[in-house]
This record gives structure tokens, sequence and C-alpha cells, in this order.
């Protein structure tokens, strides 16, 4: 079998956002045509949610929410990459998340200040987190309700 053909697996609990923590949350995604990548941070910066995929559809969707927790509380971040990211902020919004969407090429220069020398998936949602937790704390008009 095929590695692209296998299916992502979580192991063990690692990737739950805790319920009742009261402690802001921030989520990086990575838009893809058919398959986004999600990581959730807290206000200290620990991982709650390692990067993990989700697909474009409803029981990604579902999976997505999952690896979330409740809205309340939470700011998720976003990169505006092509249309592929329209779907998934009127669902965020719809749900009552804090969404940002962020320019492409800012998440790349922030990376780029951080001085990152990869570029993939899992990086760019781990500096779309650092970035939208550094803009949620200088600048709130970055949320979008």
């Amino acid at each position: 079998m095929d590695k692209q053909e296998r299916e992502f697996r979580l192991r063990g609990t690692g990737n739950r956002v805790k319920e009742g923590g009261g402690m802001m949350r921030f989520a990086g995604i990575d838009i893809g045509a058919e398959r986004h990548m999600v990581a959730v941070l807290d206000e200290q910066g620990e991982v709650l949610c390692r990067s993990s995929p989700f697909g474009e559809d409803a029981s990604g969707y579902a999976r997505l929410f999952e690896l979330l927790g409740p809205s309340a509380d939470c700011l998720v971040a976003l990169e505006a990459t092509g249309h592929y990211w329209r779907n998934l902020f009127v669902a965020l919004i719809a749900k009552d998340y804090a969404v940002a969407v962020l320019n492409p090429l800012r998440t790349a220069r922030f990376a780029e200040e951080e001085l990152r020398r990869t570029k993939t998936d899992a990086i760019d949602d781990l500096g779309s987190r650092a970035s939208s937790s550094r803009n949620a704390r200088e600048r709130r008009s970055y949320a979008i309700r």
C-alpha cells in the first residue's frame, strides 16, 4: 500500500483540547486544496494539538471542531490561500469562532523573521499560530467575528 493512501491516525489522547481550561487558545490552519492542517497552542505557547490534517468535507470539519474544542476563548488564524479558505472561514464563523485571515506573504515573512529554513505545511501552521498569538496580543483588530 502506498504511503499516500493511508489515513492519518491519532495516537493516544494528545490531540484533544482540554475542556474547561478557560485559557485563550490559538489555532493555526494551513490551507490546502483538499486537505488542511491545524495545530493549537495555549497562551504560554504549549502545544495542545500538534499538527493534524483534516479534509475539506463535512467529516473533516467535524474532526476540526473536535480538535479545536469550544469556540469560547479560541482564536483561529488561517492563510487566505486562493479561494480554498472561504468555505472553512464560513464554517468557523457559523460555529462562533473568532477568525483571523492572514496574508500568506505576511506569514512567510514572519517565518523568515524567525529564521526558519524549512517550508512545509506543518511548519506553516505553527507559524500561523505564533503569528496569530503575537498579533492578538499586539492588535485585537485582527479578530473577525
